[in-house]
């Protein structure tokens, strides 16, 4: 079905309402209940709000733009996310603009209900992505049998205790993705981010269970001297590869 192209678009009272469902359904640890957008006109505004972590609250920005993209296109419009460079407009992090009007598939309500938590099981086993596949611009994934997850120096330790599935489940039960970045510039920050929490949703959609880790990750000193996994290391995404029943 091709897209109506529309004329300036405001949000309705009942878009407003759904569009902050998603946010506030978005990973926000590192927001200290700021909320970092300003819905206006046509799009919405997602904003870094002075504070400490600057580098977890970017990651979470990049899993809310994830939420509100999802969102338009389960309200039946086109998101168009426009990064703002971190010289020209300091204070705001990007712009989703409602573009065009196109009726949602199965699959973007899918998404929408997996932000709830909802499993639709319309992604047949485990989310799957190849070895070293770049899904985002200067953001990598790697993924990582549990062997090597305990390989990892540093971390593979704190990773594989917080990812393993409880008792003696056999290794090849879960597994993880690294998601590492080019540098950690606004923009691969914020691109970690979205890129983990589609990762999460994925796994949601598809009725398996994930975990998302930081912690280990956040010294920048153990994030240096990992640096030769294709990037910097910023956090990982388990997944218990079982159904849920």
């Amino acid at each position: 079905m091709s897209a109506a192209v529309l004329g300036t678009h405001r949000w309705t009272a009942e878009e407003t309402r759904i569009l902050v469902r998603a946010a506030r359904w978005a990973p926000r640890r590192w927001l200290r209940g700021e909320w970092p957008l300003e819905i206006r006109d046509d799009g919405v505004d997602v904003v870094e709000r002075p504070g400490g972590d600057s580098r977890g609250r970017l990651i979470a920005c990049g899993a809310l733009l994830v939420h509100l993209e999802i969102a338009m296109r389960a309200l039946g419009w086109i998101p168009e996310t426009e990064f703002s460079h971190d010289d020209a407009d300091p204070r705001r992090i990007a712009r989703i603009t409602a573009a065009a009007r196109k009726r949602p598939g199965a699959g973007d309500l899918a998404s929408f209900g997996a932000m709830s938590g909802r499993a639709s099981y319309s992604c047949h086993g485990t989310p799957i992505l190849s070895l070293d596949e770049e899904p985002a611009d200067g953001v990598r994934v790697k993924s990582l049998s549990p062997r090597r997850i305990r390989a990892l120096p540093k971390v593979g330790g704190a990773l594989a205790r917080t990812i393993a599935p409880p008792g003696d489940a056999p290794e090849d039960a879960w597994s993880a993705f690294l998601i590492t970045t080019a540098s950690e510039s606004r923009h691969h920050l914020v691109r970690a981010g979205q890129v983990a929490q589609r990762l999460r949703l994925l796994a949601t959609e598809s009725g398996v269970r994930c975990v998302t880790v930081t912690d280990p990750f956040d010294p920048a000193r153990v994030r240096g001297s990992l640096f030769g996994l294709a990037g910097i290391p910023q956090l990982a995404v388990g997944v218990h590869h079982a159904r849920r029943r």
